[in-house]
């Protein structure tokens, strides 16, 4: 897999970071327990690409859409691929909250 990617890895840590200082208790501690280390993935859905993975829980992942500068759940099959190409402009904190109320519904 290529892992060229437009979004500098010290940008997300940054990102990162900040959303984790503004988390409430309960969703920095479900955060603690899906996070990963960012890892790059592909999206051949709508658009071939590669972006960053920040989170995996179940068959969903978040993951950074440097293109709309937003975070995004989406499902995978298969480590290291992205199932659906997601074009949402949302913060971490949402993400993790939408992820946490997806899990909890299922």
């Amino acid at each position: 897999m290529d892992n060229w990617i437009n979004f500098p890895k010290k940008d997300l840590m940054l990102e990162i970071y900040f959303s984790e200082q503004n988390m409430e208790n309960e969703t920095l501690i479900f955060w603690n327990q899906i996070k990963i280390s960012p890892e790059i993935w592909k999206c051949d859905d709508v658009i071939k690409d590669n972006f960053w993975v920040v989170a995996l829980c179940k068959n969903y992942l978040i993951w950074y859409n440097d293109i709309e500068e937003g975070f995004n759940i989406s499902r995978f099959k298969i480590k290291g691929e992205i199932v659906e190409y997601k074009a949402s402009k949302n913060e971490l904190n949402f993400a993790i909250e939408a992820l946490k109320n997806k899990i909890e519904s299922i």
